[in-house]
């Protein structure tokens, strides 16, 4: 699905993911997070493509036909997702999610049973199966923004409930815990875009599509990027993600401003110009920290281990001081956090971020002795 969120899906997915998957290679843990990729930076943002790239074209008609004749291909995106969306998590208990009986798709099997995902699968089965596979953008025969936003409505409800049942150290646990959390967001989120889209308010869906991508963004970059555990566990939270999500915000308001009332090629040249900013000490400094601690005990890593275990187990350890092999400027827990920085910047105590819109985590390198 091509529209004006390819400028944010593109750099997500070539340097943000390509990154983590990188730093998991040759471990179990790499081709689970590119499963992951696929259903969080391709398929989410597809579906919200979908309705921009309607929006931008109908929204100041208001005429229902127009918001209608969009249907199709949101019924494809969100397809995608139900296809999809069992094998990225079912990928995370140790599955192939290029396989043909990942138990992924419309089938109504749980392919997450006996795994700690498992109350997630079974609430998620029963909903997935109503969700047609194949197609093509634009080929909905039967589509219309009521039904579709029923299945929405049915999959956001079926997941957080899902999530719920699932077990605390899951939840919480660094980039799986991620996964989970931005998901759960985006398919809530996507929902209540869809109640506004369906209802033909082209002024409230543009506020609901421009949440929807904030919290998407900031989600992936803290949350699935293991940033705000570590933050947590060096007792400095929100030190580097707040300015992020800072960033991040300024960039979906202008996005939100721009849908409705300016040209789709100004709108996409804007996405792109105002993301880079904040991505680039994102790509080049923080990514490469954080992987470095949190892949630091997968050396030892086996073909046939569990991806979740080697997230509960190894990546956890690593990131919170268990591993070793960073170093310690100032021997506190703060050193979870400014090792890796420091290693990643061959020792040096300068702040990575200035000049950056991350500037004011330079607070952080004042705590150096």
């Amino acid at each position: 699905m091509n529209g004006p969120l390819d400028e944010v899906q593109r750099p997500l997915s070539e340097d943000v993911f390509s990154q983590i998957i990188a730093g998991a290679e040759g471990t179990p843990l790499e081709g689970s997070l590119d499963c992951v990729r696929q259903a969080v930076v391709i398929d989410t943002i597809d579906i919200l493509d979908a309705i921009a790239l309607a929006l931008s074209e109908a929204a100041s008609s208001q005429d229902p036909a127009a918001f209608e004749a969009a249907a199709g291909n949101i019924e494809f995106s969100l397809n995608e997702l139900a296809n999809d969306l069992p094998g990225a998590l079912g990928a995370l208990t140790g599955s192939d999610c290029n396989s043909a009986d990942n138990g992924g798709g419309n089938t109504g099997t749980n392919p997450l049973a006996g795994t700690p995902l498992e109350p997630l699968g079974e609430a998620l089965a029963p909903v997935l199966e109503q969700f047609p596979s194949g197609g093509s953008p634009g080929s909905g025969q039967d589509a219309d923004l009521h039904y579709l936003t029923l299945l929405t409505s049915q999959l956001a409800v079926a997941f957080q409930g899902g999530v719920a049942s699932l077990p605390p150290e899951v939840r919480s646990a660094p980039i799986l815990g991620g996964v989970i959390t931005t998901l759960s967001t985006a398919l809530n989120d996507i929902n209540t875009t869809m109640l506004w889209f369906g209802r033909y308010n082209g002024e409230f869906a543009a506020t609901a599509l421009e949440g929807t991508l904030n919290r998407l963004l900031i989600n992936t970059l803290t949350q699935i990027v293991p940033l705000a555990f570590i933050e947590e566990q060096a007792g400095q939270p929100g030190v580097i993600s707040g300015p992020i999500a800072a960033g991040v915000s300024q960039l979906t308001s202008t996005f939100g401003e721009n849908l409705l009332s300016v040209a789709l090629p100004e709108v996409t040249n804007a996405l792109n110009n105002d993301l880079a900013p904040v991505l680039d000490p994102i790509e080049n400094t923080v990514l490469p920290a954080i992987l470095l601690a949190a892949f630091s005990g997968l050396g030892e890593a086996q073909a046939g281990d569990n991806p979740i275990s080697l997230l509960l187990g190894a990546v956890t350890e690593g990131l919170t001081g268990g591993s070793g092999g960073g170093s310690s400027p100032t021997g506190t827990p703060l050193d979870l956090l400014l090792g890796p920085l420091v290693d990643i910047g061959g020792g040096s105590t300068t702040c990575p971020f200035a000049g950056t819109p991350l500037d004011s985590a330079c607070t952080l390198f004042q705590l150096l002795p």
